[in-house]
């Protein structure tokens, strides 16, 4: 973890910390405690996201100025960021055993979480997260035998049409017992529904790690593993991600839509509260809420962000 580690999550570190290798903090008081804290990766699938579904939001977020302090994370969001740290931690074990070096130069996952939990703010998620690991080994007691770890929270990248980056970082890379490699990617909510087989095929951020990964292991990646995790009254389900072949075929194509679209606004020379808004009910309140920039779109620049917010007749 960089030097500027208080400064990206705006909050003091509890405890001394290094850099070891990019992703990987040491805890200084404890020279074996590596922990694998990541953040998301530069100029991934959500930042095109934002531009797809609304030019406005993009401005907002991306061709304003920069919002001073960072804003506590969701709920969702940060049992979610909890959960991943746990099972990085618990793979980067995993994987330490498996190569003949010692785990216990990484830090163990439940410690690990609580001294994020502690650093970022979140710390009335850390026992929740907790608890979802633990029931996660349980669940999943033949991991080390059945998966090779091959890559844990690894960013991978390539340059679309030759002029795009564009970053995806895996939560998991592992070798099956026929030689074909696997990604993995951490799933977390607060229940689990039929509905999420069903939309995660077309998820465009999904469809980018298969594309970075067919890249990256060639004929040996076999396909995405959704790892499927509810925290509360935990429950866990794996799947094989179905393929979509249309948009994987024009998934390069979608890119440079998107980034073109971008361009042609920033070339207009229109201030960034007066790009295109998508104006519809939908974009504007997601599954999880209102968009951050809803009253700013609304009312105004002036206007304070969404707070929180039911579907309740007021």
């Amino acid at each position: 973890m960089s030097q500027n580690l208080s400064a990206e999550v705006g909050r003091e570190a509890p405890f001394p910390i290094v850099e070891k290798e990019p992703g990987v903090t040491t805890l200084t008081s404890q020279p074996n405690a590596n922990i694998i804290y990541t953040g998301p990766s530069p100029r991934g699938w959500h930042r095109l996201q934002l531009a797809a579904e609304c030019l406005q939001k993009y401005a907002w977020k991306y061709e304003g100025p920069k919002q001073e302090g960072k804003r506590a994370p969701s709920a969702p969001l940060a049992k979610g960021s909890l959960i991943h740290l746990a099972l990085a931690q618990h793979y980067a074990k995993m994987r330490a055993r498996q190569q003949g070096d010692d785990p216990e130069e990484w830090c163990d996952p439940e410690e690990a979480v609580r001294l994020i939990a502690e650093l970022e703010g979140t710390g009335a998620y850390a026992e929740v997260a907790v608890e979802a690991y633990r029931a996660h080994c349980i669940q999943y007691p033949d991991d080390e035998e059945e998966m090779k770890i091959v890559g844990i929270e690894e960013m991978a990248s390539t340059k679309i049409a030759g002029k795009y980056l564009f970053t995806g970082r895996l939560d998991l890379a592992y070798e099956d017992a026929a030689g074909r490699i696997w990604a993995m990617d951490h799933k977390t909510t607060g229940r689990l529904t039929a509905r999420h087989k069903q939309f995660y095929p077309v998820s465009g951020q999904l469809i980018g790690y298969s594309h970075l990964s067919r890249e990256k292991y060639g004929e040996r990646y076999a396909g995405m593993k959704l790892n499927l995790i509810q925290h509360t009254n935990t429950k866990f389900e794996r799947l094989t991600l179905p393929r979509s072949p249309n948009l994987e075929a024009r998934f390069e194509q979608t890119v440079v839509d998107i980034e073109e679209s971008i361009e042609r606004m920033q070339a207009s020379g229109r201030d960034f509260d007066a790009w295109p808004k998508a104006i519809n009910e939908l974009t504007c309140y997601h599954r999880y809420g209102p968009c951050d920039f809803i009253n700013q779109c609304r009312y105004g620049l002036e206007a304070k962000k969404a707070g929180n917010w039911a579907w309740t007749d007021q």
